[in-house]
């Protein structure tokens, strides 16, 4: 028996004890000496998924043919895409301990375990690949596969000082910059994308962080993240302050060698609530896309968020959001530009990077906010019928390409310590689109189950 079915089995039973046990109200008290004081949270979750992937065999085969600019925008390889099923599993044993020394002194561990098997969507996605982070805090557990892989990893670890008017956090941890909800170009840490079946999971970044509390309505950030290679470190300053309603941020940096310049802006229109974040982003690497005999810059280019949200008086209450994004730095399809399948074709993205290898984020510049179209708007509901159960619908559509996805979910939190999450994501488009195929993503259904402990 594989340690994943193992694991599934054990799954199965503790759950049905999950489900009709008492839920924690708050953490376990597992050490505590005075105001010294250790607490213990966990959880165990399992997410399933299927949709339609591609044949990297076969990918390859069709492509030998696209190695010139013409032949590449009407490429037969695209029409792979999308013509294998593809379905994957992931167990995540998640152990949490938050020390409090004192009240200045805090610490924080999140430990996972993490089973995943399954057939990949993506061209070079495999089970058990790990970043390459600074601290390194992750490694894998035996023997891997393109099919199954068992790996365990730090998910946060962080050590902080609280005084009266600093605070340093060191180790891995979140840095949640930017106020829009769909699409945070600010965020060069841990942006996570509107379409994410895991929206809460963030894989963090190894930094230090110094807070500097300039008044009771001003603090100014100093960020520090180093990373294996000298030249992926990331430095930036952010000032933050309340101005009478509104909530205002600056920042400038250097993200992987690109310069960015932005600013967030948020606060009230009426019943409503408004966010506004930009970027102005420079980088000086040189890259060779497909079909162009050197390599050249980056044009510099610039990204903004607008969004507009309410809550409505409609039976339980009714959540609207809508949200456009202007990306500067869009990749486009076709005509020497196909995403992450560039690396497929003859034209490597840079003149370090091998045939078949993925695209690097140094390709875009350092954003984390990717894309094929330049301007994309998302509009998102959500209603709970009854206080246990939420439904959730968003909808997003490319202005360039006339594609647009619809994704609808339904989460149930009635059980005392469990929580389940069923979803639906299904593209239509062109194919020369964001969301349209050939070339662009399949139909995804999602089930997830998380229990408390």
């Amino acid at each position: 028996m594989s340690a994943h079915s193992a694991l599934l089995r054990v799954a199965t039973v503790a759950s049905a004890l999950w489900l009709v046990a008492p839920a924690p109200l708050f953490a376990t008290e597992l050490w505590r000496s005075g105001e010294r004081v250790v607490h213990f949270t966990g959880s165990l979750r399992e997410l399933l998924s299927a949709t339609q992937g591609v044949d990297p065999q076969r990918f390859e085969a069709e492509a030998q043919n696209c190695t010139t600019p013409t032949a590449f925008v009407d490429c037969p390889a695209f029409e792979q895409i999308g013509e294998r099923d593809a379905w994957q599993t992931l167990t995540r044993l998640r152990f949490q301990f938050d020390l409090t020394w004192s009240d200045r002194l805090r610490a924080g561990l999140v430990y996972d375990n993490e089973w995943r098997g399954g057939v990949p969507a993506e061209l070079f996605a495999t089970p058990g690949a790990l970043p390459d982070t600074f601290l390194g805090l992750e490694a894998q557990v035996g023997s891997q596969s393109n099919r199954h892989a068992w790996v365990h990893r730090v998910y946060r670890g962080w050590l902080r000082y609280e005084g009266e008017r600093l605070q340093v956090t060191a180790g891995r941890q979140r840095i949640p910059w930017g106020v829009a909800r769909l699409w945070n170009p600010v965020d060069r840490f841990n942006a996570i994308g509107p379409l994410a079946v895991e929206g809460d999971h963030s894989p963090g970044i190894d930094a230090i962080e110094l807070r500097f509390l300039l008044s009771d309505k001003a603090s100014l950030h100093a960020l520090y993240a180093p990373a294996t290679r000298s030249a992926d470190a990331r430095t930036a300053l952010r000032y933050q302050a309340l101005w009478r309603d509104l909530d205002i941020a600056a920042l400038a940096g250097v993200f992987e060698r690109a310069v960015g310049v932005g600013a967030e802006l948020a606060g009230n229109l009426g019943d409503a609530a408004f966010r506004i974040e930009a970027i102005y982003t420079r980088s000086p690497r040189k890259l060779r896309r497909f079909g162009e005999a050197t390599a050249r810059s980056l044009d510099p280019f610039v990204q903004l968020a607008v969004s507009v949200d309410n809550n409505f008086e409609l039976g339980s209450g009714l959540y609207v959001l809508v949200e456009h994004l202007y990306n500067g730095n869009a990749l486009g399809f076709g005509a020497g530009r196909a995403g992450s399948a560039l690396p497929f074709f003859a034209g490597p993205v840079s003149a370090q990077a091998s045939r078949g290898e993925p695209v690097s984020p140094q390709r875009f510049g350092s954003s984390r906010v990717i894309g094929q179209a330049r301007h994309t708007t998302g509009i998102e509901l959500g209603y709970e019928p009854l206080p246990t159960l939420h439904a959730g619908l968003l909808l997003l559509w490319d202005w360039n390409g006339g594609s647009a996805v619809l994704a609808p979910s339904l989460g149930f939190s009635g059980l005392n310590a469990a929580e389940i999450h069923l979803g639906l994501q299904y593209f239509a488009g062109g194919p020369a689109s964001q969301y349209g195929g050939p070339g662009g993503p399949s139909t995804l259904f999602y089930a997830l189950f998380e229990f408390f402990f």
